[in-house]
């Protein structure tokens, strides 16, 4: 079993303080929670392989008072698709939180979810999420908490929330030469080396954030947010290496840009069955990947050894790892209408990059929509969901059907398949292409237990 020791020991920490300051047990009413669920995924393709086999305990444990609360939950997965005795042990959240008469106060490790937009994350940052194995994990268990100071002062129906995360924590990606890992913008055959970020407990790396909540309306809620924060996905700084045995390689090593971020995320109730929701982030500054022209003008998937040479000069006279900081802006217009039992929801997502120019690998307009259908039938016993997503720009798509059954108490069964594809993206295409997973398209099966 993998032990975290640093979580553990912030759990410890906690705890040893609940005990120490808050009033006394026979206030207290505590709650266990938690499920055990069992997940397997195989490809759609002939070889039907199995991609993941799962199994999943959550334990959850609160402790409430008149003063406040403390609140934990662990969970432990069994990848027996990797080995049978595999186990991973994860602190998701422990937390203190007091309550005062005007505000709230959390302390500890705890998820922060904000967002409003299907399929992407926009306002959604604060707490990263595991992409490791993509999407072959309910979207409520991708986030994982962060350690952080988060205070609500209260307004009325309206709030004001302060966080403070001494810090960073990345999302988890890939890990390079997982059949999950998106292919190398170069492409080709040209060796690739991949360094991960190392993460530092640095209060030079603090992130800080702000939430203005307005909820006085009944038909309106709107967010507005700052924050001084770092983006969550990795940009790769690049290196090129020449070895003796006339082998070139590319060094890529994870980096990450922290920026002040202007966000908003609204919901309009026009009537009972018609909702429009938008969302918009500003950051300063994001890192994106560039080219000169010289660099392109070189065979990059299979260099010859006097290419090598070059592409090593010009490496070398390189100072900032062929990656561009400029403002980006990302927003999102959608509407939710409900026909005759139907949930239909629609968004129009655009990534723009301000100040743009011909070097810089990414679109400066990255425009994507989402479709999303879903019903309860059969007394709501079951549901239906479908979901997909498509890229303007790659014209590659991912495709989401699954159907849900819970008509047994503290039990579900779900079904469904995730389905990749679309043209091969060109060489120097910037984005993530669904395409690079098209081999994974898998259909899957997932039993919950509640407790």
């Amino acid at each position: 079993m993998i032990l975290q020791s640093r979580y553990l020991f912030l759990s410890g920490v906690i705890a040893f303080v609940f005990t120490a300051f808050v009033p006394s047990q026979s206030e207290a009413q505590t709650k266990l929670t938690g499920f055990i669920r069992n997940y397997n995924a195989v490809q759609t393709l002939s070889s039907h392989e199995l991609l993941i086999g799962r199994n999943r305990l959550r334990l959850g444990y609160e402790q409430t008072l008149s003063s406040g609360s403390f609140f934990i939950t662990n969970d432990v997965q069994n990848l027996y698709s990797y080995a049978i005795d595999s186990l991973h042990y994860q602190l998701r959240e422990s937390y203190l939180e007091f309550y005062f008469k005007q505000s709230d106060l959390r302390i500890g490790r705890q998820i922060i979810s904000w967002g409003r937009t299907d399929g992407a994350f926009i306002t959604d940052v604060v707490s990263p999420v595991d992409l490791s194995e993509f999407l072959t994990q309910n979207p409520a268990d991708l986030r994982f908490g962060i350690d952080a100071l988060s205070y609500y002062h209260y307004f009325g129906s309206n709030y004001l929330q302060l966080v403070v995360n001494p810090v960073f924590n990345p999302n988890t990606t890939p890990a390079p030469g997982s059949r999950w890992f998106p292919r190398s913008f170069l492409g080709g055959n040209i060796p690739v080396q991949f360094e991960r970020f190392e993460q530092q407990a640095l209060l030079k790396n603090a992130q800080l954030g702000g939430r203005f909540a307005l909820r006085s309306s009944l038909d309106y809620d709107m967010d507005l947010i700052l924050l001084y924060w770092h983006y969550p996905n990795p940009g790769y700084s690049k290196e090129f290496l020449v070895f003796p045995d006339v082998r070139g390689e590319l060094q890529l090593t994870e980096t990450f840009t922290r920026s002040l971020v202007l966000m908003y995320s609204g919901v309009v109730q026009l009537n009972s069955r018609l909702l429009l929701k938008s969302e918009a982030a500003f950051y300063t500054r994001r890192s994106f990947d560039y080219l000169t022209n010289e660099l392109r003008s070189i065979n990059l998937s299979n260099p010859s050894r006097d290419e090598q040479l070059r592409l090593l000069q010009i490496f070398n006279g390189n100072s900032d790892g062929f990656l561009k900081q400029r403002p980006w802006f990302v927003g999102m217009a959608g509407i939710e209408y409900d026909l005759n039992d139907w949930t239909i929801g629609a968004q129009l997502i655009d990534e723009f990059i301000v100040d743009h120019d011909d070097q810089i690998l990414q679109k400066k307009h990255f425009t994507y929509a989402t479709l999303l259908l879903q019903k309860k039938i059969a007394r709501d016993k079951l549901e239906f969901r479908g979901f997909g997503r498509y890229n303007f720009s790659g014209e590659d798509f991912w495709i989401h059907p699954e159907l849900t059954y819970s008509g047994i108490d503290n039990f579900e069964l779900s079904a469904g398949t995730q389905l990749f594809g679309g043209p091969e993206p060109e060489q120097f295409y910037g984005h993530l292409s669904f395409n690079s997973y098209s081999k994974n398209s898998f259909a899957y099966l997932k039993v919950t237990a509640y407790f």
